[in-house]
């Protein structure tokens, strides 16, 4: 499984033996050299694709040698902010899959600040709506942004069969290892923000991506966190997304780099009014896993990725 961001391109190699979860037997990273993406409000493009290529190369070269055998196949992990999630209804859904794509786009025209004419879309369903209408989670980034990606995979010969952020795929692996049946709030902080995550008994009900500038003093920053998780909170009370009562979980979770859990976690506590509790990576790691080179904050979206493509 891959994950990338600004900054570095990590590889981890998780085995399914006799347990449901995989277990994370290999890792291997390698920096991106500085300004490898454009900026972008989704990511941005490559600035030089040739380099680009040399590092994801040398990188599933050397993940052949650590594994004993070649990576042809993988799951590739985006940051939040480059693929972005939102939820949509559709009260006829075509059964033709262009037609169903060109329904989702008319809807997300209404929801985002960005020329969807340039975005690569991808939904699924994900349950009914209270008026009979199919709900939808989906996904989306910036069609050129993630085609140039593809591409130096594909020239390494590598192929990704599934694409995924941060959030979502976290949530797969926290709900493979806790039951599929448990409902969550989920928060993950970033270097410039977090995003939240709601799930439900029946999967991905609710997702918040908020920015908030890096270099704003930590008072503000924390400020504008905690109120705009409780307007969150509100929401999901409003919506009823965990039953008709509006009941929230015992208990929110946390996931983020050991530096930041502790103002994370006073900002989740004040916002959503609920107690944290910090991933630590408990049934994410395997024996002599804790050895290798990861954090939970980025073993833990892996794993959940692993369980979407045979490798």
């Amino acid at each position: 499984m891959f994950l990338l961001d600004e900054r570095e391109l990590v590889l981890a190699h998780f085995l399914r033996r006799d347990g449901s979860v995989p277990e994370l037997v290999a890792v291997r990273r390698r920096q991106l050299p500085a300004d490898t993406f454009q900026e972008g409000a989704l990511g941005g493009p490559l600035r030089e694709p040739a380099q680009f290529h040399e590092v994801v190369s040398e990188l599933q070269q050397a993940a052949d040698t650590a594994i004993g055998s070649p990576v042809t196949a993988a799951a590739l992990v985006l940051p939040d902010r480059w693929l972005r999630l939102t939820f949509a209804e559709l009260e006829e859904v075509p059964t033709k899959p262009q037609r169903r794509e060109e329904a989702l786009r008319f809807k997300l025209r209404k929801q985002v600040p960005f020329r969807v004419e340039e975005l690569r879309v991808r939904g699924k369903r994900a349950g009914a709506a209270g008026n009979g209408s199919a709900r939808f989670l989906i996904g989306f980034g910036i069609e050129h942004v993630l085609a140039q990606i593809e591409g130096s995979f594909r020239g390494a010969g590598v192929h990704i069969g599934a694409v995924t952020n941060e959030s979502l795929s976290a949530a797969n692996g926290i709900s493979r290892i806790h039951g599929d049946s448990d409902a969550f709030l989920l928060l993950v902080a970033h270097r410039d923000g977090y995003s939240l995550l709601a799930r439900s008994e029946e999967g991905p009900a609710l997702f918040r991506y908020k920015s908030i500038d890096p270099n704003l003093p930590p008072s503000v920053a924390s400020s504008l966190a905690v109120r705009d998780l409780r307007l969150t909170r509100s929401f999901v009370e409003e919506r009823e997304i965990f039953g008709d009562d509006g009941t929230l979980p015992g208990t929110a979770l946390m996931l983020a780099p050991e530096e930041s859990r502790g103002i994370w976690r006073e900002r989740l506590e004040d916002g959503l009014e609920l107690p944290a509790r910090i991933l630590d990576g408990n049934g994410v790691f395997g024996s002599g896993a804790e050895t290798l080179d990861i954090d939970v904050e980025q073993a833990l979206p892996m794993l959940g990725a692993s369980l979407t493509v045979r490798t």
